[in-house]
């Protein structure tokens, strides 16, 4: 009898839920992965915007990195980026994109995060200080330790050359 009674309740717990919300728990981990997704390809694109001058190499590994670390279709790879660089979408604080990845990521994926942006800077064969500087803030902010720093710089540098 506990069971059918606690289908019963959790039924009328997610349906509270939903109207409380306005969204499902399938909903809500859709959303929180697609600004997961949104808080990366932002921190990709100014990456590649930091230096004023976002090159199609920039662009081009910014999407090859996307679709890596999220298993996603170069469209959708595009669509997140071409979002990160429209004007009204460019961050005013690195904190609220640090804070999501923070919530959402292992050690690791932040670490590849890391290095993707290293990619994306070495993308031109040049490392600007702007995008040395932001790679830096970013890997301070998801507590990334300065030797996977370093390391992370030096295999981004060898995957450009």
């Amino acid at each position: 009898m506990a069971n059918p009674f606690r289908k019963l309740i959790d039924a009328l717990s997610n349906g509270l839920q939903k109207m409380a919300n306005g969204e499902t728990s399938g909903e809500r981990a859709s959303r929180k992965s697609q600004q997961v997704q949104q808080s990366v390809a932002t921190l990709l694109y100014e990456t590649a915007r930091v230096d004023h001058e976002v090159r199609d190499e920039d662009l081009h590994v910014a999407e090859d990195c996307l679709r890596e670390l999220f298993a996603m279709s170069t469209v959708q790879a595009r669509t997140l980026l071409a979002h990160a660089a429209q004007l009204r979408h460019r961050p005013t604080s690195y904190h609220p994109l640090s804070k999501v990845i923070n919530e959402h990521f292992s050690a690791e994926e932040k670490h590849r995060l890391v290095e993707y942006m290293w990619r994306v800077a070495h993308a031109d064969r040049e490392v600007d200080m702007y995008e040395d500087h932001l790679v830096r803030k970013i890997a301070d902010l998801l507590y990334v330790p300065h030797r996977d720093f370093i390391s992370a710089k030096h295999r981004a540098r060898g995957k450009a050359r």
